[in-house]
């Protein structure tokens, strides 16, 4: 299975390639100053962006924080203190001595609020970072505000199951993925606008991370028990983790905001990335309970 993780790292670099023409100012996050901080095992790098409450935004497969596109993040900046950061063992962040899992990164997150001086974030997840996000919400609630899901998933199959689909797809398999039918016919700058890392990604992490979704148990069963105020979005056009497991998640959680974009994918903030980062702005500043303090 090893061998097969090599088509993932060729996007990222391919893509990469694609955006030498864009300027970095408007798409590329990696020039902005990046700072180390440890925690626990691991040396976690970590940026910030903005002012105003804390949110933690966590990173999907094989991605680095470079990953986010930049649009979305300086959206979401104009409202909060952004917090992106890489997992253990990928980008800039060293790999630790503990195994990768979902549980771990979730810890890694919690422990990363904690060394920032923050007590509690509200926390946005997508993909992968979803479940590290459920995780970490079930695990340490009293460190998370409101809970942002993107494109995630609370059953453990699915996402085994994607997973090592992902693991054999070529390049070109990889990106019929990432943009709906028509939209590069309408958008032909769209793989030129995507983000790039600024190194390449581990290979060896990308397996551990692989490794560690396969393995997730989920957590289905558990969501009922939270009470925060929670946003689900989902792509009606994504095939990575379906429409279907986002709205799961919302029926488990009470009082959930579920959001499904038409002709959106799993990769759906690179489509509309200020759309989406006034979507989540608009939810972290409505007051949901409405019962007089």
């Amino acid at each position: 299975m090893r061998r097969l993780i090599v088509p993932l790292f060729l996007f990222v670099f391919l893509a990469g390639c694609a955006q030498k023409n864009v300027p970095d100012s408007e798409h590329y996050l990696a020039p902005l100053p990046k700072s180390v901080m440890q925690v626990d095992d691991v040396q976690l790098a970590y940026r910030t962006f903005g002012e105003g409450p804390p949110l933690l935004m966590i990173m999907g497969f094989a991605g680095t924080m470079d990953l986010w596109d930049a649009q979305l993040v300086r959206e979401l900046g104009k409202e909060h203190t952004v917090i992106i950061f890489d997992n253990r063992g990928m980008g800039s962040s060293s790999n630790g001595t503990e195994e990768i899992t979902i549980s771990r990164m979730a810890v890694d997150s919690a422990g990363l609020l904690g060394e920032l001086g923050y007590p509690k974030a509200d926390v946005f997840g997508w993909s992968m970072g979803g479940l590290i996000a459920q995780e970490m919400t079930l695990n340490y609630p009293d460190k998370v505000g409101k809970l942002v899901l993107l494109g995630a998933s609370c059953e453990a199959k699915p996402v085994a199951d994607i997973t090592q689909k992902l693991l054999k797809m070529d390049v070109k398999e990889l990106l019929s993925h990432f943009f709906p039918s028509g939209w590069i016919e309408k958008y032909p700058d769209a793989y030129a606008r995507l983000p790039r890392p600024a190194s390449p990604p581990d290979t060896s992490i990308i397996q551990a991370q692989a490794d560690a979704m396969i393995e997730w148990d989920g957590c289905c069963s558990q969501l009922n028990s939270l009470d925060k105020s929670t946003l689900v979005i989902s792509g009606l056009d994504d095939d990575i983790l379906p429409e279907k497991l986002s709205a799961k998640i919302a029926d488990q959680l009470k009082g959930s905001w579920l959001i499904r974009y038409k002709n959106a994918t799993h990769w759906l903030m690179y489509q509309d990335p200020v759309g989406l980062g006034r979507t989540v702005n608009n939810f972290l500043a409505t007051e949901q309970d409405l019962f007089p303090n």
